[in-house]
């Protein structure tokens, strides 16, 4: 899976394995994430969910802040492995500068409305990123009464290309970890 050709439809090179959140990433991570983030899920589980992200995404990027997407990843009764998608929403305008939290929060209950899983984390750690992620996958699968196993949690790799940076960067808000 990868989020720039399954739901934006970007055509990209970039066949990379998607990348285990890990502690090694959440370092990197965090000089996103330390001025505070919100998650943002769809609350769907069927056909509609690919429609809901790709819309999440352009309201994300219409107000202007940064981003990262990221999967959780489950397996189901028969074994089959499927992905949550959701997005990491850091506290930064689209030049990478911290905001107001006041508008990154009004931003969250603008769309909490709309999308129905949302959680605001204002004052947050480096090492409790990785459980509050799993935290929101796993409330996901439980409010949506599935029995599925939640196995971890992945981003997309980093770029390959400079054109491929360029639109990820530039174009769409996405926050990437150069591993």
């Amino acid at each position: 899976m990868n989020f720039i050709e399954e739901i934006c439809g970007i055509s990209t090179n970039n066949k990379q394995p998607l990348v285990l959140l890990d502690e090694m990433t959440v370092k990197n991570l965090w000089n996103y994430l330390q001025h505070g983030f919100v998650l943002i899920g769809i609350r769907e589980s069927n056909c509609m969910q690919k429609e809901l992200i790709k819309e999440l995404q352009v309201d994300i990027i219409k107000n202007g802040f940064r981003y990262c997407p990221i999967f959780g990843c489950c397996v189901n009764g028969n074994g089959s492995v499927y992905y949550l998608s959701a997005f990491v929403v850091a506290n930064l305008n689209k030049a990478k500068e911290p905001c107001d939290f006041t508008a990154l929060r009004l931003f969250a209950d603008e769309i909490s409305v709309k999308y129905r899983q949302v959680s605001i984390c204002e004052n947050s750690s480096c090492t409790s990123i990785i459980s509050l992620i799993d935290t929101f996958f796993e409330g996901w699968l439980k409010g949506n009464g599935l029995s599925c196993l939640y196995k971890g949690c992945y981003l997309n790799p980093s770029p390959m290309s400079y054109s491929e940076r360029y639109i990820r960067d530039m174009k769409k808000n996405e926050i990437f970890i150069n591993i």
